[in-house]
């Protein structure tokens, strides 16, 4: 199926490693109850799978019009999902993790409050992440709010529609944080002024394998690196270059 070269209305992004298992049932989803209402294009950043997660994306793009962001090695979450906003063309960027947790249908929750906010943020009303994970990101979004005046819910969440305006204006300065990109991306688009709503989304455990980041042998390196990363982006904000709301 051949890419539609008109400027979509819609951009929908993707991450994707090692989801072998999930992927091809994720894109389709999306693709079938989205499209057909939406013009858009897909846009895959596939970040060095090992576990044949690149064949299967190779495969589908004859099936539906997929953009592939393909890479020789392992980027990293914040370098692969920012390589791939820079390549979406749409008024609007819709970014979904691709693990499976998230729902298609959702889509339409964040998509009703477009006219309202530059970005909308999905909400996780009902958890399924570990105590230890839910633990963390409570005092990490505590911290957040203290420091910058970000309140929301689930600020790091990877469920999110934004004006392309924001992800041109923001991304270029998404670097501190490499573990909450997500974060980052939220405190740079709340300092320069846009306006930022949530919406409540489901969030389902994952039906194959585990979360490729937040393993506990890595939490307190992560801890570490994060702490570090919020002191340089607050030292930033401080020296007016990242300017504090009102």
């Amino acid at each position: 199926m051949r890419m539609n070269h008109l400027k979509p209305l819609l951009s929908m992004v993707f991450p994707v490693h090692n989801e072998v298992s999930t992927i091809e049932n994720v894109l389709l989803a999306y693709y079938k109850r989205i499209a057909s209402k939406i013009p858009l294009e897909i846009i895959v950043a596939e970040d060095g799978s090992t576990d044949g997660t690149r064949q299967v994306l190779l495969s589908l793009r004859n099936r539906i019009p997929i953009k592939l962001c393909l890479g020789n090695g392992r980027k990293g979450y914040a370098k692969a999902v920012g390589d791939a906003l820079k390549h979406a063309n749409g008024d609007w960027i819709f970014f979904s993790d691709s693990d499976g947790q998230y729902r298609s249908l959702d889509f339409w929750t964040l998509w009703k409050k477009r006219e309202d906010y530059d970005m909308v943020i999905g909400w996780k009303v009902r958890r399924t992440e570990s105590p230890y994970r839910i633990f963390l990101q409570k005092g990490f979004h505590a911290i957040v709010k203290s420091l910058f005046g970000v309140g929301m819910h689930d600020i790091d969440c990877g469920f999110r529609l934004m004006r392309n305006e924001v992800v041109r204006k923001v991304i270029d300065e998404v670097n501190h944080l490499e573990y909450s990109f997500w974060a980052e991306f939220t405190i740079h688009a709340f300092s320069k002024g846009f306006r930022i709503g949530e919406a409540p989304i489901s969030h389902n455990k994952r039906a194959h394998g585990s979360t490729h980041i937040y393993g506990m042998t890595k939490i307190p390196w992560i801890v570490l690196k994060e702490v570090i990363g919020l002191r340089n982006l607050r030292s930033r904000s401080d020296g007016s270059t990242l300017r504090q709301p009102r």
